[in-house]
């Protein structure tokens, strides 16, 4: 009996002496707990952080809609390349740029500073800032890996800002128009490009700004991530009439195109332009329901394509064999490669 009343001693000392060292220890070495709906908020910011990163270009909806423009029954698509590049990064928020290049007109061009973190509602919010000194920020954003943010360079523009969730493999978030549209005659030219809904399903990001409003209701950019190839030509120079016999072989070893409507030129060993360019697209044939990648071979002075090979839409290498040219592209990469 006295054993046992000993030991219930213990146990009650033991039971008192554990919670009070937790409670010392709590103040000084043990981390925050988070909460399940805190970890839940920061896990969707990081798979957006893993998702975002890349170039992207509406090419294929803009080659989809010049039928349409042609007949007048259709408002042109802007061409459009954007591009989603992360500056800073710690455990609650992210920084990125998301960049606007015109593909019609080249002077015309949009940095958005967005900083992405998560809501006490669950859900993802990215801010949009604007450069004050767009000069100054240029600099500072060509050295991306050191890139620091200075408040005092970027004013916020919170009424603008979206917010979203992912649903299954889809992001989707928008931002409250009205809100958001009352700092619109300070932003200047710059406005039209203004975000106002994200949408990042794989390898397509359509984005709508306030732009895309005067073509309609849902009316946007649908821009595929670019995947970008390298590789050879041999071109004869006897053309597309050479001869078996002709073994006047000119050789480029230097290609690169783009997935989306990447084009280069094909020229002499001498450097002369041989009046031919390669161009590589994604193209869907809807009345077929078939999606591709092609590789056309354009007659420059006529911008007429005389001859086209195909692979499926994720194929990593594609080529042509025309006998007078012959073409070997492979992929070398996905995401932010493209060189401002």
């Amino acid at each position: 009996m006295r054993q046992w009343l000993n030991l219930k001693v213990e146990i009650l000392k033991t039971t008192i002496w554990v919670p009070a060292l937790l409670v010392l220890m709590s103040g000084c070495q043990l981390p925050a707990i988070r909460s399940p709906g805190t970890v839940a908020n920061t896990d969707a910011v990081a798979r957006l952080d893993a998702a975002l990163a890349g170039d992207y270009d509406n090419d294929e909806q803009v080659r989809q809609a010049r039928a349409g423009v042609r007949a007048g029954s259709q408002v042109a698509v802007p061409h459009l390349r954007e591009q989603w590049r992360l500056l800073e990064h710690d455990r609650d928020h992210s920084l990125w740029l998301w960049h606007w290049q015109s593909q019609d007109v080249q002077a015309n061009a949009t940095d958005w500073l967005y900083r992405i973190g998560a809501s006490s509602a669950g859900r993802v919010v990215l801010t949009p800032y604007r450069a004050i000194d767009p000069a100054a920020v240029k600099i500072a954003l060509a050295d991306a890996k050191n890139f620091k943010f200075v408040a005092a360079q970027w004013a916020e523009l919170a009424p603008c800002a979206m917010t979203g969730e992912w649903k299954n493999t889809q992001f989707s978030a928008s931002a409250d128009a009205v809100a958001c549209s009352a700092l619109l005659p300070g932003l200047g030219e710059s406005a039209s490009l203004l975000p106002l809904q994200l949408n990042l399903d794989g390898e397509m990001l359509h984005a709508a700004t306030f732009a895309d409003q005067a073509r309609g209701s849902g009316a946007g950019i649908d821009a595929r991530r670019l995947r970008w190839f390298s590789g050879w030509a041999a071109i004869n120079g006897g053309g597309p009439k050479a001869k078996v016999v002709n073994q006047d072989w000119h050789t480029q070893n230097d290609l690169r195109l783009s997935s989306e409507g990447g084009r280069t030129p094909l020229h002499w060993r001498d450097g002369a332009a041989s009046g031919y360019s390669l161009e590589l697209v994604r193209i869907t044939y809807a009345e077929r329901k078939l999606s591709v990648l092609q590789l056309n071979v354009i007659e420059d002075a006529s911008g007429q394509t005389i001859d086209y090979a195909w692979t499926n839409p994720e194929g990593k290498a594609i080529g042509v064999n025309l006998g007078w040219l012959q073409v070997g592209l492979t992929q070398v990469g996905i995401g932010a490669e493209w060189i401002r």
